[in-house]
């Protein structure tokens, strides 16, 4: 498969764009906004190779492996493994190279040589450490994408089925911008079922929409929790949600509470490129310590030591996740683990994060709220747990931390981005068409007055 993007000016658009460039059996991936356009993601299926295009796949490695047919994510490894091969292949090739040609009296530059291999098992374990990492996100992702796949394939059996119930619901002839704007806009079908149902006894879009809002409000409305302020927590979630730079805002915040020296920021099994700077970089900013434990007996070891600080936050790699939770739970510290999802995180992203009974979540914390303008995937999860969302984020900066979070604006800004025809979202427009028809009206009883024959005048 293959995937194309397209851009229309509305969902509507670009869905029969899609349909008349690719068909009606199109994948739909993805709907987004982006700069006032609606932006479609749709798979579509390759041409069928030539044997003169396919001879190079056919001499490639992939005939000779033993891997049963459909195991992507082990082709993958196999084909990631085989090019870092060949590629330390090439770099010995060519450090080789320049020593064979080496002259007699080029004495001191060999000396120099072989005291830069002194610190080679170093950088061969660190090489090693990142190979590892690199080639389990890589199964991760082709994962996650499987889980894609396959949440888009309920959603579709699901919208079949509901699609006899939702003709079968009379609705006023007002209230079709909306039922269109629900169809096209990405909510999960258990809750546009939800959302249809709400408005079906209203007949105009004011009511409709003030229903829609009451609501999604009554059902993620919960308690917030607590925002961590003492004690041990560790933050954990899918790669690239944010967990570092909300470590560096709780610890921003705690430090002008209790001071910069009663705060300590722990990486905790962090093997990314970069990571362990990143982290040093975050602390460096509010003043606070920052440490760096590869294993969990390194840890323990710091928890240990660092006991009587106030605040102890703990970073952990998206890279398996569950394991690093276990560890965690094996030290019996009274570890607080607090779950970090992107606010317009899809609902495969956010089965992966809690799918995992053993998992005991003591909050839910939300990054990207200013990024996000489809939070629907989020807004089914809230109405299905009873979880509470501590803090928020909506920026770049270690200050934009929100403490208080309302679920309200999280439902404001999914029902802002409903594409409804304009028309329809000002809040005066049918006051402003009574007024019109009201002067028309006068105007003319006020020229019925004067008759052209007996004034002389005519009017329009």
């Amino acid at each position: 498969m293959e995937l194309k993007r397209i851009l229309a000016r509305d969902a509507r658009a670009a869905n029969e764009k899609a349909v008349a460039q690719y068909g009606p059996d199109v994948l739909i991936i993805s709907s987004s906004q982006v700069n006032g356009l609606t932006e479609l993601i749709v798979a579509v299926d390759l041409s069928p190779l030539t044997p003169e295009e396919a001879e190079p796949f056919i001499k490639s490695d992939f005939s000779q492996s033993k891997a049963p047919a459909g195991k992507f994510d082990v082709l993958l490894g196999q084909t990631i493994d085989q090019n870092k091969r060949e590629s330390r292949e090439r770099q010995a090739t060519q450090v080789a190279q320049p020593l064979i040609e080496v002259k007699p009296q080029v004495a001191k530059p060999i000396a120099k040589v072989a005291a830069s291999k002194a610190a080679t098992p170093v950088k061969e374990s660190t090489q090693h450490a990142e190979d590892a990492h690199d080639a389990l996100r890589g199964r991760e992702i082709v994962a996650l994408v499987r889980e894609e796949l396959a949440s888009l394939r309920r959603e579709f059996k699901l919208g079949q089925q509901m699609a006899a119930w939702q003709g079968s619901v009379p609705l006023p002839a007002a209230l079709s911008p909306l039922r269109d704007a629900l169809n096209d806009a990405p909510i999960p079908v258990a809750l546009r079922a939800l959302l249809m149902d709400c408005i079906k006894d209203h007949d105009n879009m004011a009511d409709a929409m003030g229903a829609l809002q009451r609501q999604l409000s009554h059902a993620v409305g919960q308690e917030s929790a607590a925002t961590p302020m003492s004690g041990v927590h560790a933050l954990a979630g899918p790669s690239g949600a944010g967990k570092s730079l909300m470590i560096a805002r709780l610890a921003q915040n705690a430090a002008l509470v209790h001071g910069s020296e009663q705060v300590v920021v722990i990486s905790f099994h962090d093997q990314r490129a970069g990571a362990w700077s990143q982290t040093q970089l975050l602390s460096a900013q509010s003043g606070v310590d920052s440490f760096r434990a590869t294993n969990a007996a390194t840890l323990k070891l710091l928890l240990e030591e660092h006991s009587n600080r106030e605040l102890i936050l703990i970073d952990t790699p998206g890279v398996q996740m569950n394991e690093r939770l276990a560890d965690l739970r094996s030290m019996n510290l009274q570890v607080q683990c607090h779950a970090v999802v992107p606010a317009d995180a899809s609902a495969a992203n956010l089965r992966r994060v809690f799918e995992n009974t053993d998992n005991t979540w003591a909050s839910l914390m939300l990054s990207k709220l200013d990024e996000s303008n489809q939070p629907w995937a989020l807004l089914q999860f809230l109405t299905e747990q009873t979880l509470g969302v501590s803090v928020a984020s909506t920026g770049d900066r270690t200050a934009d931390l929100v403490q208080d979070v309302a679920m309200t604006d999280l439902v404001k800004r999914a029902l802002d981005n409903l594409p409804l025809p304009e028309v329809e979202d000002h809040p005066h427009a049918a006051r402003n068409a009574a007024l019109n028809d009201l002067a028309t009206s006068k105007l003319a009883q006020i020229a019925a007055r004067f008759k052209p024959e007996t004034t002389g005048l005519t009017h329009e």
